[in-house]
C-alpha cells in the first residue's frame, strides 16, 4: 500500500484543528448560564420561546436563563425559561461535544498506527539493503 504522506499529514493536521475547536467549545459551554431577570422598567412586555416550546415573557415571568451557544450559531445566545431547561441544553451539548471529540481521538490514534506500520516497514527494507 503507498502512503502519501503529505495527504495523511494534512489530515492529521485537520484533525488537531478540529480536536482543538471541539476542547474550545467545551470551555465555553463549561461556562455555563447565567440566570437573568426581565426588565420593568419598559413600556412593552418582550417574549421568548424557550427550547422546549413554552413561551416566556416578560409579563409572565420574573427571571429567565440564558447561554451562548455559538456551537451552533456564532451570535445567539440561548434562552431558557427555567435552570432545568438549560442543565438539559447544556448536558445535550456536552455530551454532542464530547462523542466528537472521542471520534477524532480515535481517527488520530488510526492514523498514528498506520504511520507507525509504514515506518516499520520503511526500517526493514532499509535493512535489507
Amino acid at each position: 500500500m503507498d502512503l502519501d504522506y503529505s495527504l495523511m499529514m494534512g489530515l492529521d493536521y485537520n484533525l488537531m484543528m478540529d480536536l482543538t475547536d471541539v476542547e474550545l467549545k467545551l470551555e465555553e459551554l463549561e461556562a455555563g448560564y447565567k440566570k437573568k431577570y426581565f426588565r420593568k422598567d419598559t413600556k412593552r412586555a418582550w417574549s421568548f420561546n424557550c427550547h422546549c416550546g413554552e413561551k416566556v415573557g416578560s409579563n409572565i415571568a420574573e427571571e429567565y436563563f440564558i447561554a451562548l451557544i455559538t456551537r451552533k450559531d456564532p451570535n445567539a445566545i440561548g434562552r431558557f425559561c427555567s435552570k432545568e431547561c438549560a442543565e438539559i441544553y447544556f448536558n445535550e451539548q456536552r455530551n454532542e461535544l464530547l462523542v466528537e471529540r472521542e471520534r477524532i481521538i480515535e481517527e488520530r490514534r488510526k492514523m498514528r498506527e498506520v504511520y507507525e506500520e509504514a515506518e516499520r516497514k520503511f526500517i526493514a527494507i532499509k535493512e535489507k539493503s
